[in-house]
């Protein structure tokens, strides 16, 4: 082969080799998967929840502000979500949901300004996690309005994948991920919390997020801060895209409540005309769309008073039944994620509302659920729900938990 040849041949020999470069090789600012499958939580093709490859039904705690006290200024050093993660683990609680970051704009000053200190908390609690056998469903942005407040965006720009919001939502999650997707203490990923109980509200001037300047919201709200069903899709969609770049076997949970009485209705024509069970059951999916590979529902007994459903009232177990109905009818493990009873409603019959729900949970076999909330004070009185070593006269629900998921584990090792 003469000179000229030889040079065409590595003229193309380059171009091949830029080509498969660009066609196959991690998107910019991408790092690549470097297993194939990671521990914790994941779903099988039928549907099956699965824990480190195994089925699993188990029932957890919310600890709502575990790792968020240590943001709080002045208690950069607190470390008490260590004697929580022991009061756990003797009463065999398999893993806590908790919020990742602050709840309001200005709560996010630590990550903000300091992230090397963030980090090195956050790297310590998971630790701790690890070394108590405690499992961690990190929720990263638990109150939705703040990442578009934080960039200086109105809130529907989480349905704009150019936004700003997306942008801050990437990054963070990238890093998150990436930094203990190894952890054996992390069996999930959540967005947020509720976000679907925002979507598809009636009026311009109503229903609109809070505004607490002092806390880093704006001074005002306007109809740009309202949610569709669309915005809710577009959002869900980002972040799950965002975790599979990164983690493709934990489950990737919305956290949202379940859906509205009027879900179907409001997305149709806001109002507020209550649903059939089979449009409950539709918007269960819409709500919860892939690729997220879960269904995620907060369910307290107060929801048996809301008229589900149009054609037919149910009771709690009816409602936690029609869950499980649509786990099964789209292959996704159901997530209750929040459950519980509040003694500010139910006074002296709180225990048997406690009991009415938890054994729906196990009688309905859902694989996945967590109790609200253990060691979060201000629900002491606010709810009167909190359970927490200082708090011994609701020891029992951790004790029923404790005793249930005994129980349950027959379930699994069948």
């Amino acid at each position: 082969m003469n000179k000229f040849g030889i040079a065409l041949f590595l003229l193309f020999f380059f171009f091949l080799q830029t080509a498969c470069i660009e066609g196959d090789g991690p998107e910019e600012n991408e790092i690549p998967i470097s297993e194939d499958s990671y521990p914790g939580l994941s779903v099988s093709p039928t549907g099956q929840l699965l824990l480190n490859g195994e089925p699993f039904y188990g029932i957890g705690v919310n600890y709502f502000n575990a790792f968020t006290r240590t943001l709080e200024q002045g208690k950069e050093n607190d470390k008490s979500y260590e004697i929580g993660f022991a009061y756990l683990k003797e009463r065999d609680i398999p893993f806590i949901r908790f919020s990742l970051n602050g709840y309001w704009p200005k709560n996010w000053d630590l990550y903000k300004n300091n992230p090397d200190r963030f980090y090195k908390n956050l790297d310590t609690f998971v630790k701790t996690a690890e070394e108590y056998g405690i499992g961690l469903i990190p929720s990263f942005f638990w109150h939705n309005p703040t990442i578009p407040d934080l960039v200086g965006e109105s809130v529907n720009q989480w349905g704009n994948v150019n936004s700003k919001t997306h942008e801050f939502m990437r990054k963070f999650t990238q890093e998150i991920v990436v930094r203990y997707r190894d952890s054996q203490a992390i069996w999930g990923w959540e967005l947020g919390n509720e976000f679907n109980l925002l979507v598809d509200l009636p009026g311009n001037d109503s229903n609109l997020p809070p505004v607490v300047p002092s806390l880093g919201t704006p001074t005002n709200r306007t109809k740009e801060d309202k949610l569709s069903t669309s915005d809710l899709q577009v959002m869900l969609k980002s972040f799950a895209n965002e975790i599979r770049k990164y983690d493709h076997s934990r489950i990737i949970i919305s956290g949202n409540a379940i859906p509205r009485p009027a879900a179907w209705h409001l997305r149709q024509s806001r109002q507020w005309t209550a649903d059939t069970k089979d449009q409950f059951i539709q918007m269960l999916g819409v709500q919860n769309i892939d690729p997220v590979d879960n269904l995620s529902v907060h369910i307290y007994p107060s929801a048996s008073d809301e008229a589900y459903f149009s054609d037919g009232k149910e009771d709690i177990d009816g409602i936690v039944k029609a869950c499980m109905d649509a786990s099964r009818q789209l292959k996704k493990p159901l997530f209750v994620g929040e459950w519980g009873a509040q003694e500010v409603l139910y006074g002296s019959e709180t225990p048997n509302k406690f009991v009415e729900i938890l054994s729906s949970i196990e009688k309905n076999q859902v694989p996945l659920s967590a109790m609200w909330v253990f060691d979060y004070p201000p629900h002491d009185t606010e709810e009167g729900i909190n359970v927490s070593p200082d708090n011994g006269k609701r020891e029992y629900m951790l004790q029923q938990i404790k005793e249930a998921n005994i129980r349950i584990k027959t379930i699994a090792e069948k």
